[in-house]
């Protein structure tokens, strides 16, 4: 009976609602990244496609390194950028209507 019960209420959700396609997946942290970042991001990411695209071993050791290193300056890039982009709100706050930004 509680089945029965729990797909006509499924049933009548899906009708009025639809069905999500999923993929919605976690937000990222990346919304106070600045354009240097993104750039550091970027070149990053495709440093390590060709480390996933390399066959030999020489290839993926060279190619290793590079990732070691983008991985290093990006995380100290996102950093510094975390860290201006807090300092300018809460300087804003400071300021009258600066609270507004806050709420």
């Amino acid at each position: 009976m509680w089945d029965r019960v729990a797909q006509c209420i499924r049933r009548s959700a899906e009708e009025i609602l639809g069905v999500s396609r999923g993929g919605g997946g976690r937000k990222r942290g990346t919304w106070w990244w600045n354009e240097e970042v993104r750039e550091i991001v970027k070149e990053k990411q495709k440093v390590y496609a060709d480390l996933s695209s390399s066959t030999s071993e020489e290839d993926k050791r060279v190619t290793g390194g590079y990732v070691q290193g983008f991985k290093k300056v990006s995380k100290e890039g996102c950093r510094y950028s975390k860290e201006c982009y807090l300092r300018e709100v809460i300087s804003e706050v400071g300021h009258e209507g600066g609270r507004k930004r806050c709420v």
